[in-house]
């Protein structure tokens, strides 16, 4: 039965749009089971009439009843396993006895496959506006945030997978039908009990509600962002109407890159179901090509591009026909008024071509199954208690009444700031509880997580007035540490650069594993999928609700899974799924943090010593720098001062200026200042390199050379250059060979995903939009 993990999506390519996503997945790999283990507790809970499908809908099968569990812990006596049912289904999601159907995949399409499978929305309305992903600055991050939706979908329909998966699926039902046959001997009267069927059905509404839910959630967001550049479109003005000037340019690649993130999760984000015992296709109308509804991606991909086109050309034909006989003159190419009708005429060409692929929607979308499945335990008539929620301890202890007041009123208003576009969460809002456990009054140090931990596994038993989201082995609680209170009452907790997004740097809450044994790890520590880990992590107030307790409740990530979501924003905190243009900005920050640190810590140094400082350039250290996502958090309460341009003629802080300075002095801080306002004009205009140099310039002397290995190591610390650079520069140098040419030969630095809108093409439209270093087809 054993046979190791058969296949590995890390090396895979991914298509234009989602291949900056499955360059990301490495270094951390995680091993995924194609079905997720919770699903089997989901589907009995239906089976027994504990739940409605995935999708909302009611059965008309027969359902299973509570004295039928025994017969799900027993074994057949007609065959030789001595395994009960409920053992032999559980072992074929994905164990160490049955692992040849389990896959290796990247954590960050791992994260949107998990959300999508519970139902949960990629990222909620909420935290949209609040990363400001609705602002033209954050587009491009805001379409990885779409892209990262397709690049998961496309994980689920590799052919390996959907092998995996359906094979997964088929084994399961057969134990059903073993199943099934130790209810019909036990009760003749039974024989209508079909335990594969209802499988069968609940796997369909289980796809049916991921694709519909996940396909709907970028639809929306795609025409979000295009209305305010159909908008542009029309209030923009060109000199010419014969060309496209360079506004237009940038407003239609952006159109055009949306465009493309609608097709491709049109004939992506489905889940074809042929092979799989008991499921028939629905019968295809003969006027739609066979192609669109392919069980194959790459069927679908051809077929659409080509339907698309042959609509969009019939549509071409018919406007210009028009024109001609209401002679509305002569067509104009950079005329506004035709470049919007041109896109509102494809964008009802690609919603005839969806119809055709997917079918008519689900409307209206049903609540997330995690939100009906909590309102249903709570409206019982048997739970005496009526709430919800979360212990959390207060582990600060120095603020008066009043401070601790204004704090609790500000955490209260941003944990309730959740649930926009979470189709249920107003109905499920009035039960959500917090129990609150003052540290000090128990005897707790301030600060000390273990002692909180300890106290809550302890008295996890207590009588409460809430029921816990959490359960005896995925124990979860809060805590108000110092660092929390300072993210919410302090103004040092801020996003340092324009490198990252303010709404990744709102106040955050310290979320603790109840489970986590400081010597053994976690009930569930897996230590080369969440290094690091340490038994608690920040996470950002508004997303308590959203995202742990709606991953809590579905039963589809612990802390543990999140950990690794947080480990490279500047502080660690969990702000919710990230982009690879979201975690460059973070290494960038990260990094010139580290330079920073590095440069007191040699100024420091050379205090010490008595040695002039800044080092000149023969001296200056080449010791490699660590690793971004190695450096320590920054200290909430003591953050890092931005840097400042150094004078290298300046003498020590501690020794009083030479009130004689003569005009050597003077003119070296006129070059000082005229090279730092040049570097910000450079870096304004994305020649990041060139702003390198002259930042490193600006720290030697006139006439020195900056120190090259310096300059290599902050072009890969802030992503122009990659490690493999780095070390051929080394080799060109060390034998005498130019060291400065760029990789593309060019001078300048290619796919930086800046979103520059820059396009090169024929001048008639056919070129690329950038996306990342990816153009679009």
């Amino acid at each position: 039965m054993s046979g190791g993990i058969q296949y590995s999506h890390l090396n895979a390519r991914g298509s234009v749009l989602s291949r900056v996503h499955y360059q990301s997945q490495k270094p951390l790999g995680i091993v995924d089971r194609p079905i997720e283990p919770q699903t089997i507790a989901h589907f009995l809970t239906f089976a027994l009439g504990g739940a409605d499908l995935p999708n909302g809908k009611k059965t008309s099968l027969e359902l299973l009843k509570e004295s039928d569990l025994e017969l799900l812990h027993s074994s057949p006596e007609t065959d030789d396993d001595p395994r009960p049912i409920i053992a032999r289904v559980t072992g074929r999601i994905g164990s160490f006895e049955d692992s040849g159907r389990l896959c290796m995949v990247g954590k960050n399409i791992h994260a949107v496959k998990s959300r999508a499978w519970a139902g949960i929305v990629p990222l909620s309305e909420q935290r949209w506006k609040e990363k400001g992903l609705d602002k033209p600055e954050n587009f491009d991050i805001a379409a990885q945030h779409l892209s990262s939706v397709i690049a998961a979908f496309e994980y689920l329909n590799t052919p390996k997978v959907m092998e995996n998966m359906r094979d997964t699926f088929n084994l399961i039902s057969a134990h059903w039908g073993e199943f099934d046959s130790m209810v019909h001997a036990q009760d003749a009267s039974r024989r209508g009990v079909s335990t594969r069927k209802l499988w069968t059905e609940f796997m369909a509404a289980q796809f049916e509600m991921m694709t519909e839910r996940a396909h709907r959630w970028v639809l929306l967001h795609a025409n979000a962002l295009r209305l305010p550049l159909q908008q542009q479109v029309l209030a923009h003005r060109p000199e010419s109407l014969q060309q496209y000037d360079r506004t237009q340019w940038w407003i239609t690649d952006r159109l055009h890159m949306l465009m493309e993130l609608v097709s491709v999760a049109d004939f992506t984000i489905l889940m074809p179901m042929e092979g799989y015992d008991g499921y028939t296709s629905a019968h295809v109308p003969s006027e739609i090509p066979a192609a669109l509804r392919s069980t194959k991606l790459a069927e679908r991909r051809d077929a659409y591009g080509r339907r698309l086109k042959e609509l969009s050309r019939r549509a071409q034909a018919e406007a210009e026909i028009e024109r001609i006989q209401q002679a509305a003159g002569t067509y104009r190419t950079a005329d506004p008024t035709s470049i919007a009708r041109t896109s509102v005429m494809q964008i009802e060409c690609q919603n005839r071509v969806r119809r055709e692929v997917r079918g008519e929607p689900v409307e209206p979308i049903p609540r997330e199954p995690w939100i009906v499945q909590d309102l249903r335990r709570l409206e019982r008539p048997d739970n005496e208690q009526k709430a919800i929620g979360f212990v959390i301890y207060r582990l600060t202890y120095g603020q008066s009444e009043a401070e601790w007041a204004a704090f609790r009123k500000k955490l209260d208003e941003h944990m309730a700031d959740w649930g926009r576009g979470q189709t249920g969460s107003s109905a499920l809002k009035p039960f959500l509880r917090l129990h609150w456990r003052d540290g000090k009054e128990l005897g707790i140090a301030e600060d000390d997580i273990t002692a909180a931990r300890k106290h809550y596994d302890e008295h996890y038993e207590d009588p409460l007035p809430i029921n816990l989201v959490d359960t005896p082995g995925k124990r979860a609680f809060l805590a108000i540490d110092s660092a929390s209170y300072a993210s919410y009452t302090g103004n040092t907790y801020t996003a340092a650069t324009d490198l990252v997004l303010p709404g990744d740097h709102t106040g955050f809450v310290l979320t603790v594993d109840g489970n986590y044994n400081e010597e053994k790890g976690g009930a569930h520590y897996r230590p080369d999928e969440s290094p690091g880990y340490m038994g608690h992590m920040r996470m950002l107030g508004s997303l308590i609700w959203g995202d742990l307790y709606a991953m809590l409740s579905s039963q589809s990530a612990i802390l543990e899974d999140l950990w690794p979501l947080a480990t490279e924003h500047t502080n660690q905190v969990y702000v919710g799924p990230t982009v690879p243009l979201q975690i460059k900005g973070w290494r960038i920050q990260n990094g010139i943090r580290g330079m920073l640190m590095r440069t007191v810590s040699e100024y420091a140094k050379a205090k010490a010593e008595g040695r002039p400082w800044p080092l000149s350039s023969g001296s200056t250290s080449t010791t490699a720098p660590a690793p971004a996502s190695a450096s320590p958090p920054t200290p909430v309460s003591q953050p890092t001062r931005p840097a400042q341009p150094s004078n290298p003629t300046a003498p020590p802080p501690e020794t009083t200026p030479d009130p004689a300075r003569n005009a050597s002095a003077l003119e070296n801080d006129m070059r000082t200042f005229m090279l730092f306002g040049f570097t910000r004009w450079l870096r304004d205009r994305g020649q990041q390199r060139e702003a390198i140099m002259a930042e490193e310039l600006m720290r030697v002397p006139a006439g020195q050379t900056p120190d090259l290995d310096n300059v290599h190591r902050r072009m890969v610390l802030e992503g122009v250059l990659d490690e493999d650079d780095l070390r051929d520069a080394a080799r060109r140098r060390a034998n005498g060979e130019d060291g400065g040419r760029n990789r593309d030969g060019n001078g300048s630095s290619n796919g930086n995903g800046n979103g520059n809108g820059d396009r090169n093409g024929d001048g008639n439209g056919n070129g690329n939009t950038p996306f990342d270093g990816c153009p679009t087809q």
